[in-house]
This record gives structure tokens, sequence and C-alpha cells, in this order.
């Protein structure tokens, strides 16, 4: 949601306490896959 509101990938890793490339690995597979790139599964 962060991102697709336009929040840069810097602000979203920071808030989450994450590696910047983590974030933008998560935006791409939830742009591809929807809610199923959230399955840890």
């Amino acid at each position: 949601m962060a991102s697709a509101s336009g929040t840069p990938v810097p602000a979203i890793a920071h808030l989450v306490a994450a590696d910047e490339d983590t974030v933008r690995d998560v935006i791409h597979a939830f742009n591809d896959k929807g809610l199923d790139a959230l399955d840890p599964t």
C-alpha cells in the first residue's frame, strides 16, 4: 500500500526495517502475483 500511494522504497524500507532490495523484490512479486506473493509457503 505504501508503494501504491507513492512512498519511495527507501522510506518503506526504513518503516519496516528491511533492506531496500528486499522491499523492491516484494513489490515486484506483489505486482506479478498479487496477494499470493505474500504467502510464506
